[in-house]
């Protein structure tokens, strides 16, 4: 996520909902045409475009801080039914004085499938509090029919921030019992704007920390811990830190069988 390191394990919360769920009402009828390779049932239809990060459930965007680097995951649908692979064409447009970076704006799909590209997107260090619109389209390599399609997010900037993350799913709990020959420790940490860094400790030792993605403000870690020979009282502490240097931290006490 020598010395064997612990299993870190981390999960992006807006982690939220891939575009695959999007195929079923987005096969729409297109253009019909015979394409080398394929059978002359292939029909060509509009891509689509999405992105999939959000800083809160259900509303486009992402925090960040002015000067900050954000990531972008945009995804890309291939629409087409019964052909081949096609190739396409990503493009994020931002506003003034943002730097926009894509290592790659060319994504290959079969049909009715997805995948995704990276745009990294910077905000300028003097950008007021406030939502920036990032356009973000896709067109067939190669083609203008059928026709692109587009999407919007946000670059959210703020500037301030006093509220320290949450954390929960912490495992164990104060005075929780673990047996067995392994057990799962870790915990997870949810923030107004974003986490930045995980950080667990079992008795005083740090068995592991996370540097969380930039594009959510949900952040997981999990150490496996082999408890066969430490039987009796143990502490494991959880602690959250934010973009703005604003720490959670609890301690639980629990028993190993």
């Amino acid at each position: 996520m020598a010395k064997q390191s612990p299993l870190l394990r981390i999960t992006v919360g807006t982690a939220l909902a891939f575009a695959l769920a999007l195929v079923p009402s987005a096969l729409a009828a297109g253009t019909k045409a015979s394409r080398p390779g394929t059978t002359s049932g292939c029909t060509l239809s509009e891509p689509r475009a999405s992105v999939d990060n959000t800083y809160a459930w259900a509303s486009p965007g992402s925090w960040g801080l002015p000067g900050q680097q954000l990531t972008y995951a945009i995804d890309v649908l291939n629409n087409d039914v019964g052909c081949g692979s096609s190739s396409f064409i990503v493009t994020l447009s931002a506003p003034s004085g943002f730097s926009v970076s894509m290592p790659s704006s060319t994504i290959t799909l079969n049909s009715a499938s997805t995948g995704y590209v990276r745009a990294y997107v910077t905000s300028p260090a003097t950008a007021a509090g406030g939502d920036y619109p990032l356009t973000v389209s896709v067109q067939r390599a190669g083609s203008s029919s059928p026709a692109a399609s587009s999407a919007t997010s946000y670059y959210k900037v703020y500037t301030s921030d006093t509220v320290a993350p949450k954390l929960f799913w912490m495992n164990p709990p104060d005075g929780g019992t673990l047996s067995g020959r392994t057990a799962d420790v870790g915990f997870a940490s949810s923030d107004d704007h974003a986490v930045k860094r995980l950080d667990l400790s079992i008795d005083g030792v740090s068995v592991g920390s996370v540097l969380c993605d930039d594009i959510s403000f949900d952040c997981q870690i999990s150490y496996k811990w082999s408890i066969r020979r430490v039987h009796g009282t143990h502490t494991a502490t959880f602690r959250s830190t934010d973009w703005t240097g604003n720490v959670a931290a609890h301690t639980a006490t629990f028993t190993v069988n």
